[in-house]
C-alpha cells in the first residue's frame, strides 16, 4: 500500500520545494498539503488518516504548536507520528515540541540538496525501518 504523507505548510514556495524534492527522491507516496491548522483538522475528520504528518510551526489560524497539542491529546490522532519542520532552531521551541509529543523536530534545510537528502532519510527511516501503527 502506498503511504500517505500529510504536509501542513502555509508557504506556497515551501510546498513546491517539498513536492519537487519528493519527486526527485522517487519515493512512491501520496502527498497531501494543507495550509493551516484548521485545514489539517478538517482533513483528519474527512479523509483517511495519513501515515505521518510533517507540520510547520508558524501557520495562520491554528499554528503548529497548538495543533500538536490538539493532535496528541486526541484519542483518534495521538498515535500519528508528527514531525515538526520549522525555520526556528530555538531551544525553547524544540523542547516544547518534544514535550507536546512531536516524533521529531527538523530545522528547515537552507538548500534544496539538503532537503532532498533529509526527505530520503526520513522516508527510509519511517517506511523501511520502523513499524507504524495502522490507522
Amino acid at each position: 500500500m502506498i503511504p500517505t504523507i500529510l504536509i501542513a505548510e502555509d508557504d506556497p514556495d515551501d510546498q513546491f520545494l517539498m513536492r519537487s524534492a519528493f519527486k526527485d527522491i522517487a519515493f512512491d507516496c501520496k502527498l497531501e498539503f494543507v495550509k493551516d491548522g484548521e485545514e489539517l483538522s478538517q482533513y483528519l475528520k474527512e479523509k483517511e488518516l495519513p501515515d505521518i504528518i510533517l507540520m510547520d510551526l508558524n501557520m495562520p489560524k491554528i499554528d503548529g504548536r497548538e495543533m500538536l497539542k490538539i493532535l496528541k491529546s486526541s484519542e483518534l490522532y495521538a498515535h500519528l507520528p508528527v514531525m515538526v519542520i520549522s525555520t526556528s532552531t530555538a531551544e525553547k521551541e524544540i523542547k516544547t515540541a518534544y514535550r507536546e509529543g512531536a516524533a521529531a523536530y527538523i530545522a528547515k534545510p537552507a538548500d534544496y540538496d539538503t532537503l532532498t537528502e533529509l526527505l530520503r532519510n526520513l522516508t527510509s527511516f519511517f517506511f523501511k525501518s520502523v513499524m507504524l501503527p495502522k490507522s
